[in-house]
C-alpha cells in the first residue's frame, strides 16, 4: 500500500489561471487535484512566492485569494506558506494574513527588509528577528530554505522550531541552496523536518529518483527518520530529475525506498507523517 503524501512545497498557486484548473486538471502545472489524488497526495503546502515577480503585491493578493477559494473547494488539504515575508511589512491586515499561514520564509533569494536570501550575504535585521518571533508565537513554522548562511544562522539562534521545506544536503552537492550537516542537525534538534526537493540543481549531476533517495537517507543517517520529509518544489522548477514527469511520480519513489530496504513505518514517516506531526504540534 502506498503511503499518503504530505508534499511540503509546491509553487502551483501562482501558476494557476483559476481554481477550476486545479480542481479538474490542466496541462499547465505539474500538480493538480486529479493527478495528486491518484498518486496518494492528501496534503499540499502551497507557496505564495511574490518577491520574484514584477507586480509583487498584485501576485500576493491573487495567491491569497486563490488559496482561500481552493481551501473551500479542494478535497486535498491545502496549507499556506508565504515565501518571502516582505508583503507582510506593507499591508494593514497583517494579523489576518498571519492567521492563514502554516509556514513562512522570511526571504526569497534576494535581500529584503527582514534578511538575506541565498543571493546575498547579510544576516537577519531586527525587523526580521521580531517578525520571526511574532510568527512563531502565532503558531507559524519558520522555513530556512531560501536564507543565506548568515541569515539562517541568525534564525536558528533564536531557539524556535525551524524547518526546511525544500532543501537538500550540501555534503552531497555543495551549492548555497543546500544545507550543511550541522544546520540539518540544528533543525532536527529544534523539532523540525527537512524536506528533500526534486530540483536537479540541488540534487546533483544526472539526478534521478535514486538521487532523491540518497539525500533522504543522508538526512536520516545524521539525524533521525523523524526529521526527514518531502518538499518537491513542483511548479517551482522547469526541469525535473530524469524519469520524473509531475506529481504522479510518488508511488515510484516509495517503491524505490522499499527496494532499498526501508520498512513501511519509515516510508510513511517520510512521505507525510513527520510533516503532519509538527503541523499538529504547532
Amino acid at each position: 500500500m502506498n503511503p499518503s503524501v504530505f508534499d511540503a512545497h509546491v509553487d502551483t498557486l501562482l501558476k494557476l489561471p483559476d481554481a477550476e484548473s486545479f480542481l479538474y486538471g490542466n496541462e499547465i502545472t505539474q500538480v493538480d487535484q486529479p493527478r495528486a489524488k491518484r498518486a496518494g497526495v492528501t496534503q499540499l503546502l502551497t507557496a505564495v512566492c511574490t518577491e520574484s515577480t514584477k507586480n509583487r503585491m498584485t501576485a500576493f493578493h491573487y495567491g491569497i485569494s486563490l488559496y482561500k477559494e481552493l481551501v473551500e473547494k479542494s478535497s486535498i488539504e491545502l496549507l499556506l506558506l508565504l515565501e518571502g515575508c516582505q508583503p507582510l511589512m506593507e499591508i494593514e491586515n497583517r494579523e489576518e494574513i498571519i492567521e492563514l499561514l502554516s509556514f513562512a520564509s522570511l526571504t526569497w533569494n534576494g535581500e529584503n527588509s527582514l534578511g538575506a536570501g541565498i543571493d546575498a550575504s547579510a544576516g537577519l535585521t531586527e525587523a526580521g528577528k521580531n517578525l520571526a518571533l511574532q510568527l512563531h508565537d502565532a503558531g507559524v513554522i519558520l522555513d530556512v530554505s531560501h536564507l543565506c548562511d548568515k541569515s539562517r544562522t541568525d534564525l536558528l539562534s533564536l531557539g524556535i522550531r525551524t524547518v526546511a521545506t525544500h532543501c537538500n544536503c550540501r555534503s552531497i552537492l555543495n551549492v548555497p541552496r543546500n544545507l550543511p550537516d550541522d544546520d540539518i542537525r540544528e533543525i532536527a534538534n529544534s523539532g523540525g523536518v527537512v524536506g528533500v526537493t526534486f530540483v536537479p540543481d540541488f540534487l546533483g549531476k544526472d539526478a534521478t529518483i535514486e538521487t532523491i533517495a540518497d539525500h533522504l537517507e543522508h538526512i536520516a543517517e545524521i539525524t533521525d527518520i523523524a526529521n526527514v520529509g518531502m518538499g518537491s518544489d513542483f511548479d517551482g522548477t522547469k526541469y525535473l530529475p530524469a524519469g520524473v514527469r509531475d506529481c504522479s511520480i510518488w508511488p515510484e519513489i516509495f517503491e524505490l525506498l522499499d527496494k532499498r530496504g526501508w520498512d513501511q513505518k519509515s516510508v510513511e514517516a517520510v512521505a507525510g507523517d513527520n510533516w503532519r506531526r509538527i503541523t499538529m504540534e504547532n
